[in-house]
């Protein structure tokens, strides 16, 4: 008896820590994430905006979304060292029409306006492949 209550708690734990495990990032995801934060990152520093840090994306990166939205919240510490009225989130939507067309568009949930910002054409494999001088082997 003692031996079934043993077992029966050892099954129950290992279903609880398989339970636990993160799903996997899909790839695809990850790549679509790359570019956009770096669109979003590069726009927020050339308009002097480094203070807001990424507060969530949605949907996670777990999942394939040709849209995914980017909440940008200005930090705590910037908050406190400077007195001015500041707009507290910033909203990104970022598109993905195609394999190498992504559209950056700024949402502005108060005014029910939504605003284009940067487009992005990435060149085919192929190109890359012929531009590149050098390239690491892999095995």
């Amino acid at each position: 008896m003692k031996i079934i209550k043993l077992s029966i708690v050892i099954l129950s734990i290992s279903f609880l820590l398989m339970a636990c495990q993160p799903q996997a990032r899909n790839t695809l995801a990850q790549k679509q994430n790359f570019v956009c934060k770096s669109l979003i990152e590069g726009f927020l520093k050339t308009q002097l905006l480094g203070q807001y840090q990424l507060l969530h994306i949605q949907p996670t990166l777990h999942q394939t979304s040709a849209q995914r939205l980017y909440k940008y919240q200005i930090s705590s510490d910037q908050q406190m060292r400077i007195n001015m009225p500041q707009q507290q989130d910033l909203n990104f939507q970022c598109n993905q029409t195609s394999a190498q067309h992504f559209e950056l568009k700024l949402l502005n949930h108060e005014q029910q306006e939504i605003q284009s910002l940067l487009t992005l054409d990435l060149l085919p494999q192929q190109t890359i492949d012929d531009l590149t001088a050098f390239a690491l082997k892999t095995e």
